[in-house]
């Protein structure tokens, strides 16, 4: 009888990393599928990023009026130059 261990071990090499020929003879029918979904993954991800950068690039905050102090804020900067 085997346990799961035994049955882990057909498919790695005795020495640790890398594959066995058979377990890169089972993932060999799913390796196509799994780059064109990697791929879309990519495509996706930086395709979104792209577009969020290029929107955040275009705004134009030129006609948002700034406030010259701001309401509880006391600005030392003038006092200062008023010293001088």
């Amino acid at each position: 009888m085997t346990n799961g261990f035994d049955r882990e071990r057909m498919y790695t090499q005795s020495k640790g990393y890398g594959f066995s020929p058979a377990l890169q003879r089972t993932r060999q029918p799913f390796r196509a599928r799994n780059m064109l979904t990697l791929l879309g993954l990519l495509t996706f991800t930086g395709g979104v990023y792209a577009y969020s950068m290029l929107a955040v690039k275009q705004d134009d905050f030129s006609d948002v009026p700034m406030p010259s102090t701001l309401p509880g804020v006391h600005d030392v900067t003038h006092e200062n130059k008023d010293k001088q």
